[in-house]
């Protein structure tokens, strides 16, 4: 497998729109690198931009050391998994697995030795002989990537290949992928809207938002230290709370709340003072028992945790408790927050703790 190199990337398509503004990125031998943001945002274009299939407008694409950015696709050595899966019905799963290695001419019994070896990572063995409108979609999901495997290419770029996939089916092939690329230590270059998908799956996340990366660094980097309000707002399920909120006096002032500052956050926000900024707040970071107070509107039980949705004064918030509640609407439930996260009103940006 390769290192892959990303320098600068934009991507302009003819009638002027920019679609991605000066992307950057190094990707390590055998790492996963997950890109994630909403529809819209330019990760897939710039997926396609890696496997050739959409001109890159500025910059350079790397892999293993050489400058691939004018070559044609199939000179890359990058193998695509799409999500609507691109089998040949006429075809057998022996035969759509083997197609490409066909194609180069290769030798029949080396051929059939990395489909059959392929087959077996991927638990098709059986359904070899089969055509793809006798599988499931998980199957079918699974002959992708066989297909892909088969080639043994330099990188690997998978474009929302669960999108199609019940949620079962997702998770199951979500840890498939995990497995498959621990075990082939392959480059891999994954795109998804899916943020489950993004902090299960990825050694890195890159998060996107209107063609700019607004983030790259360990899923725990993104939910942990959020480097703005739009990740902050995206990672996360249930998402963080936002709350408006005046810094004064050790305090953080909201129209129906209170909230002690902690003596390294007062110092933090000391140049906040007499001004609004947001405070973020994790619903899983908040706790029963507090000053503050919630009107409760909904209460969703999910086993062994509760989300109880409710409103603060003109704020609403999402309370993600460890127990069983059984709240109802009109209910009160006085919290409290356990950690708190510090956003500028003008730029948007994370306030660092010192």
């Amino acid at each position: 497998m390769s290192d892959l190199k990303l320098q600068h990337l934009d991507k302009i398509y003819d009638n002027k729109v920019q679609a991605v503004f000066d992307f950057n990125l190094d990707v390590k031998n055998g790492e996963l690198i997950v890109l994630v943001g909403p529809s819209g945002c330019g990760k897939s274009t710039t997926l396609r931009m890696v496997a050739g299939l959409e001109d890159i407008s500025a910059g350079n694409l790397i892999i293993d050391g050489k400058d691939v950015t004018k070559m044609a696709p199939k000179d890359r050595d990058i193998a695509m998994v799409f999500q609507n899966y691109a089998l040949y019905g006429h075809m057998t799963i022996y035969e759509n697995m083997a197609f490409s290695l066909m194609l180069r001419k290769e030798n029949k019994n080396e051929i059939h030795q990395k489909v059959l070896s392929a087959a077996e990572i991927l638990g098709l063995t059986d359904q070899l002989n089969k055509k793809p409108n006798q599988l499931s979609g998980g199957q079918r999901q699974r002959v992708a990537m066989g297909r892909a495997i088969v080639r043994t290419p330099k990188v690997f770029l998978f474009d929302e290949p669960l999108s199609n996939l019940d949620a079962k089916l997702r998770g199951a092939t979500r840890r498939e992928i995990l497995l498959l690329h621990k075990r082939l230590r392959a480059t891999m270059l994954y795109v998804t809207h899916d943020q489950t998908e993004a902090l299960t799956l990825a050694d890195r996340i890159v998060c996107m938002s209107m063609g700019h990366v607004q983030q790259i660094g360990t899923p725990l980097e993104l939910y942990d230290t959020p480097a703005n309000l739009f990740v902050a707002g995206f990672i996360g399920l249930p998402p963080m709370n936002f709350f408006d909120v005046e810094v004064k006096n050790g305090e953080l002032i909201c129209e129906s709340f209170k909230v002690a500052l902690t003596p390294e956050e007062k110092g933090s926000l000391e140049r906040y003072e007499g001004a609004t900024i947001t405070l973020g707040v994790r619903p899983e970071d908040i706790s029963e028992g507090g000053d503050i107070s919630v009107n409760v509107f909904s209460n969703e039980n999910l086993g062994q945790t509760t989300l109880v949705n409710g409103v603060v004064g003109k704020h609403r918030i999402t309370c993600k408790f460890r127990e069983w509640c059984t709240y109802k609407a009109g209910d009160t439930v006085n919290v409290s927050f356990k950690k708190k996260h510090f956003f500028d009103k003008k730029t948007t940006d994370a306030i660092s703790l010192r």
